[in-house]
Formats: structure tokens, C-alpha cells, sequence
């Protein structure tokens, strides 16, 4: 485009103002983004004192030719802005008359900016009948800004679009609406495409409406695992104000829900959760899986009262649930806890002593230390670290002995020298729960295996091609690699001969099952786990125990 002298530019621009020529001040605007930014303000001032007549279609003309570069310029933006405000009439008149589709766009997105309620019929018209794809898209996010309840079904027919950029404009304006049918309108759209559901999803965090809240917590009980595992953190970064609503999950007898529920309370630490946790174990659960997340969450809460109904899940038959138990009791430890605890471990069968291996599988320090002072504990834990404990739990209590002034018991625990097979089986485990890797650990130590444990399956995935282990377990549910995912990643350097995967899940989804399954697991084991369970399966692929 040729230079044009700033003098004539605005000797010209002045001329087609006084004489009403549209025309030619289009022309002459053309090269307002040459000019420097004292002839531009000159020119604007000038635009400024022309009647809206005149300066609403030169803005919008202008502004509609991004080759020009003046969709950059702010200032024209906030004249037109300006104009709009003072005679929001005359915007709504150019908009119902506009034919250009360009010239609509900007039109709705001025009417959108400043909430012209005016403008909702003439946008609902555009989405009737306009097949302009930017028009359809300006209207669409223009309505959501206005905020009128009446645009909520039009605009919830573009949600299914053939379009991606006016599905997600229609996400979005349904989110900035945020009516009870706007939110309801976006839940139905669950489902079909997983960065659409995390968009939706923010929109719910970010709305905290009663209604968003419920449909973030609706996804507690999705099938589809990444929607759980994304509603979970949007409740977990909403915090306490999500609380009331996961509490009222924990009337229902629905075990996936009860879990999922308790998971979020514990991270959470609202202690207004505490009392309902403890009112769902006193009614006994029947699934183990509720137990040992009811106890797990109780271990991250701050239970200044009521700690004591924590002793009774240390009787519970299931290792799981014992050792979350114990977490539990450790964290919260105070003197009528330790009354029971040493009542219990006195009263223990001899050939068993199931808490006295929990509290040391598990690591409680707190706990351990205190019972080292009862002879009948300190016997059988200098025992049991020394013949029977895996290497990291001996070296665990060893050091944490020492640091207590106890000496003489650390030196006869490192005494115990452990000489590892070379033919011993490795297993990777894969668990963000650091409690289930303890569990882990001891379980396939019992068994003869040599367990390598990851709490973050990138890692677990980064170690496989190095140490290729005999066979992985690993959790389903998991933030930000799930099993399934893991599972697709290993799959891609090992067939399901050369290295066996087993997912390890409290749920029984179908659509979970046949995700795993396609993505190449071998089998689906569900928890809780232990010894027997641990050993029937390394029984289905090694013939005999290495």
C-alpha cells in the first residue's frame, strides 16, 4: 500500500466526515494503521465528534478487515465501545439490517461486550438462520454474555454441531449463562470427548453453583474413568465448599461412590467430615474397600475427639484395611489410643500377631515407639525385623531406633544380613496410594519376590525398558496416568507374553474392564488384596515360585 502524507490523511478523513461519504473515508481509513499514534489519536478525535450514523458503520467496516491490521487496534475497539454504550438503539438496528457475515460478528461481539438485552432476538435470528460459520459463533458467544435464560436451548443445539469451534463455543456460553438448564445441557454432553469433558468441567468448578456442584459430583459415579478421575481434582481444588455435598454421598450404599467420596473428604482435611466417616464405619460396611478408604481419609483428617473409635478397624480381617487403620491411629495418636492399642497387642494370639506385623509393615513410627517400651512387642518385633521383615522395612526401623537412643535393639536388627537370588522374581507395583505400596512390599516379600514399588506410574514407565520386571500390578485410578494408560505405553515395547500386566482395581465397571483389556492387560484383579490372591496370580504365569 502506497504512503500517504499523515497532512492529507487527516485533511481527507475531515472532508468525507463533513460531507457524509462513507466511501471514502473507508478508503482513507485503510491506512490509519500506517499513520503514528499522534495522527491516529488526531483521527479518532475527529471519528469521535462524527454522528453515529456516520462513525458505527466506518468502526465496524473498519474493524471487520483484519488484513488492515485494525482488529489489533484497541482504540478503535473502544470507540465503537464507547458509541455503542451512548445509542445501544442504533447498534441493534445495524444488527438486524447487516447482511455482511463479517460485519455481524462484529456487531454481536460489541453486543455481547455490553450486554444489549435488546440484541437477544435478532442474535436467536442469526442462529435460525445464518449458515456463516464466524457469524453462528459470534452469536453464539455474544448470548452467553448478555445472559439471557431464553438463549439456553438454541444455544444447546450447537453442542452438537458438526463444528468444533462452535461446540466449543456453545460450551462455553453455556458455562457463562450458568442457569440450572444450562449447567444440566452440559453434563448431558459428558462423555463423547475427553478435552471437551475437562473444559466442561472447569466450567463447573469455576461456576461453585449448587447445580454445577452436583454434576461435579455426578462424575464420582461415571463409568468412564478419566471423567472420575477429573471430577475428583475439580472437587479436591474447590475445597471445603464441595464438602456438604460429598458428605450427602455417604448415606448411599454405593461402594465405588463411598470410595471415591472418602478419597476426596481425606485429601480435602475438612474435619466437618470427620463425624459422617466415622457414623459410615460404625454401621459396618461390608466391602473392605470402604473400610480401608474410610480409614485412610480418617488418617488424614485432624481427629482431636472420637480417635478411639480408629482401634477397632486394627481387628479388622483384612491386611488393607488394618494397615490403613493403623495410618490412622498413627497420625492421631494421643493417651486412649495407646491404653487400647497395648491392651489389644497383649491380648494378640501369640502365632498370629496380625497389628504387631501392621504397625511395622505399615510404618508407623508413633505407634512403634511406644510399644517397644512392652516386652511382649519388643520380643517379637526384634524377631520379626530380623527374620521375616523386608530389607527397607528393617533399615526403616533401624534408623528411626537409633535416632530414639535405642542402640542395642537397632544392632541386633542389622545384624540380619539378607543375600537376594538372582533368580527372584521381580514385580513392579504401581499404586499412588504410598499405603497400598506398603502393603505391597511386604505381601510380595512374604512370597519370595523382590518388589520395586512406584507411587507415579511416569516413573514406573521410565524403569520398565531398564530393569524389565517379571510382571507389573498397577492401580487403575490414578491422576494424570491412569492404569490404562500405563498399560498402552508398556504395551507398545512388550506383548502380554513378554511381560504380564495385571490391573488392580476396587471397582467392576464393564467399561472399565474393556478399556484395560484393550489396552493389554493380562487379567483384573479387584481389591483388597493379600497373600493368597498375590499368589494365585504369579501361580498363573510362573510355574513354579523363583
Amino acid at each position: 500500500m502506497a504512503r500517504v502524507d499523515p497532512g492529507h490523511f487527516l485533511e481527507e478523513l475531515r472532508f468525507d466526515i463533513k460531507t457524509n461519504d462513507l466511501i471514502k473515508a473507508r478508503l482513507v481509513m485503510a491506512h490509519y494503521s500506517q499513520m503514528e499514534a499522534q495522527i491516529q489519536r488526531k483521527a479518532l478525535y475527529e471519528l469521535s465528534k462524527a454522528p453515529d450514523t456516520f462513525v458505527f458503520p466506518l468502526l465496524v467496516a473498519c474493524l471487520a478487515q483484519p488484513h488492515a491490521g485494525h482488529e489489533a487496534d484497541p482504540a478503535l475497539k473502544e470507540l465503537l465501545y464507547s458509541r455503542a454504550l451512548d445509542n445501544p438503539q442504533m447498534l441493534n438496528q445495524m444488527l438486524m439490517r447487516e447482511v455482511k457475515p463479517s460485519h455481524r460478528v462484529i456487531l454481536a461481539e460489541v453486543a455481547g461486550e455490553i450486554k444489549l438485552e435488546e440484541a437477544t432476538p435478532v442474535l436467536l435470528g442469526i442462529l435460525n438462520e445464518d449458515q456463516d460459520e464466524k457469524a453462528l459463533r459470534g452469536a453464539i458467544v455474544s448470548l452467553g454474555m448478555i445472559g439471557d435464560p431464553s438463549a439456553t436451548t438454541p444455544i444447546s443445539e450447537f453442542l452438537y454441531a458438526g463444528s468444533v469451534e462452535l461446540v466449543i463455543a456453545a460450551i462455553q456460553s453455556l458455562g457463562t449463562l450458568g442457569t440450572p438448564t444450562a449447567i444440566q445441557r452440559l453434563a448431558e454432553k459428558l462423555g463423547a470427548d475427553p478435552d471437551l469433558d475437562y473444559m466442561i468441567l472447569d466450567l463447573f468448578a469455576t461456576s461453585q453453583e449448587p447445580e454445577a456442584l452436583d454434576r461435579l459430583n455426578d462424575t464420582l459415579s461415571a463409568q468412564m474413568a478419566h471423567l472420575r478421575n477429573a471430577g475428583k481434582q475439580r472437587l479436591l481444588d474447590i475445597g471445603r465448599k464441595a464438602v456438604p455435598v460429598l458428605i450427602n454421598n455417604l448415606r448411599y450404599n454405593d461402594p465405588d461412590l463411598l470410595i471415591h467420596t472418602l478419597n476426596v473428604l481425606g485429601d480435602i482435611g475438612d474435619e466437618s467430615a470427620i463425624s459422617p466417616i466415622r457414623k459410615l464405619l460404625h454401621n459396618e460396611p461390608k466391602d473392605a474397600n470402604v473400610r480401608f478408604a474410610a480409614y485412610e481419609a480418617l488418617g488424614k483428617l485432624p481427629m482431636a475427639k472420637g480417635a478411639f473409635a480408629l482401634a477397632q478397624g486394627l481387628n479388622d480381617p483384612v491386611d488393607n484395611v488394618r494397615s490403613a487403620a493403623a495410618s490412622a491411629i498413627d497420625h492421631n495418636y494421643n493417651t486412649v489410643l495407646a491404653a487400647g492399642v497395648k491392651n489389644m497387642i497383649r491380648d494378640e494370639d501369640p502365632a498370629e500377631r496380625r497389628i504387631s506385623r501392621t504397625v511395622m509393615d505399615t510404618e508407623c513410627d508413633t505407634i512403634f515407639m511406644d510399644l517397644i517400651q512392652e516386652e511382649v512387642f519388643r520380643q517379637f518385633a526384634t524377631e520379626y525385623l530380623c527374620r521375616q521383615a523386608h530389607s527397607d522395612i528393617r533399615s526403616h526401623f533401624s534408623a528411626l531406633l537409633k535416632a530414639h537412643g535405642e542402640s542395642e535393639m537397632a544392632a541386633a536388627i542389622e545384624s540380619q544380613t539378607c543375600t537376594a537370588s538372582l533368580d527372584i522374581l521381580k514385580i513392579f507395583a504401581v499404586d499412588d496410594s504410598k499405603m497400598i505400596l506398603n502393603i505391597y512390599r511386604s505381601v510380595l516379600h512374604n512370597l519370595g519376590c523382590e518388589p520395586i514399588l512406584f507411587e507415579f506410574p511416569a516413573q514406573a514407565i521410565d524403569q520398565v525398558r531398564r530393569i524389565k520386571p517379571d510382571l507389573i500390578f498397577t492401580d487403575l485410578n490414578m491422576p494424570d496416568i491412569s492404569g490404562v494408560d500405563l498399560t498402552r505405553q508398556i504395551r507398545a515395547w512388550f506383548s502380554r507374553e513378554e511381560l504380564p500386566i495385571v490391573m488392580v482395581t476396587t471397582q467392576n465397571e464393564s467399561q472399565d474392564n474393556e478399556a484395560a483389556m484393550a489396552a493389554g492387560v493380562n487379567a483384573i484383579l479387584h481389591k483388597p488384596f493379600n497373600e493368597e490372591t498375590l499368589r494365585a496370580v504369579l501361580s498363573d504365569y510362573f510355574t513354579k515360585q523363583k
